[in-house]
């Protein structure tokens, strides 16, 4: 593990490659600062547990679901994938119960419209909806016997029909021929129709069984789990991206693995035990969790003859790595230049303009 004279030394060598030797000691010429990196993920597996009161309409088989005493003492084993959703359907034992409906035939009452006849009385005809039964005849007024004589001026010949009630020619209504009156379609003349509720059967299903003439009732329960996966990234902000990726890429990090309930491995820093010990507090619910994490020591080294730079420093399977990146102050400058720079070509490009 690196301590603050290996960071030191490893900083010395790179800035000799740079050209820039510098004796460097604590506190005077450099101040080191570590971060505990650490990440991973952690997979629980929640559990919930209910219970409700059941109704099926007509006859079902729960011959096939587990049976259950007190939910709170069932054992359901632990699934060997947290990362998969579980759920388990049980059947309170002693608790189905099957009854026939009292209140119908096999699930069929007399139909109320009807009164179980299976049809409703009819107009055989209705009045003509074109003539209105006033001028279904010119001659007889759909009486029969011709009262009129023939009107003035014949009326031309195929808007007017032969009366079929007293014969005379071009004198009555297309639609009912000098009736007056038409069959009804409905009916078609028979005086009653189809009971449009329970199609002629004389009979509806009855409502409080849905028609299945019985009904089962039971207690079930329902255990689900389902995972919930948590990333873990610390610290979460205060050390730079290409400092981390390259540290996430090249550095030599100790991993833990961690499944069901197992503890933290003895050997682990305090600083390391602390963090990941944070992350393990059990969520409400939670049966069981599976752990994958990794950590390694980050420095961030600070020398005052280099105020624009800082350096990091992380282990490698070799030898210290050392990523140099400007300060905050630079990056600040950097940033000021670059928007001055833009602000003098927009000054510019307008004047031109």
């Amino acid at each position: 593990m690196l301590n603050d004279k290996d960071v030191l030394e490893a900083v010395r060598r790179r800035l000799e490659e740079r050209g820039d030797g510098l004796k460097l000691e604590l506190p005077n010429t450099a101040k080191v600062t570590w971060h505990a990196l650490l990440e991973g993920q952690i997979v629980r597996c929640v559990e919930t547990r209910t219970q409700d009161e059941r109704l099926h309409y007509g006859s079902i088989d729960l011959s096939d679901r587990p049976e259950y005493d007190a939910l709170s003492h069932y054992r359901l084993a632990l699934p060997k994938d947290f990362t998969k959703a579980q759920k388990v359907t049980l059947v309170r034992r002693g608790s189905v119960t099957e009854r026939s409906c009292d209140d119908c035939s096999n699930g069929k009452k007399s139909c109320p419209r009807c009164q179980g006849r299976g049809d409703l009385p009819c107009e055989a005809s209705t009045v003509c909806a074109d003539c209105r039964g006033i001028d279904s005849c010119l001659r007889c007024e759909g009486a029969g016997d011709r009262i009129r004589d023939a009107p003035d001026g014949q009326q031309p010949v195929g808007e007017r029909e032969v009366c079929r009630r007293c014969g005379a020619l071009d004198a009555a209504c297309l639609t009912c021929r000098g009736r007056g009156r038409t069959t009804c379609t409905t009916c078609e003349g028979r005086g009653v129709r189809d009971c449009p509720d329970c199609d002629r059967a004389g009979t509806v299903p009855h409502q409080s069984c849905k028609g299945a003439g019985r009904t089962v009732t039971w207690t079930e329960a329902t255990i689900s789990r389902k995972p919930m996966i948590e990333p873990v990234k610390h610290p979460k902000v205060g050390v730079p991206y290409p400092a981390r990726e390259l540290a996430r890429e090249s550095g030599k990090w100790h991993a833990v693995r961690l499944t069901r309930k197992d503890t933290l491995p003895e050997g682990l820093t305090d600083e390391f035990r602390n963090l990941a010990q944070s992350y393990l507090a059990p969520h409400e619910g939670e049966i069981g969790r599976e752990a994958t994490f990794k950590h390694l020591r980050l420095a961030r080294v600070e020398v005052p003859q280099h105020p624009h730079r800082v350096y990091y420093v992380f282990p490698t399977d070799s030898s210290p790595q050392v990523v140099i990146l400007p300060s905050q102050q630079r990056t600040w400058q950097i940033a000021a230049a670059a928007l001055g720079a833009l602000l003098v070509l927009f000054l510019l490009l307008r004047l031109v303009s």
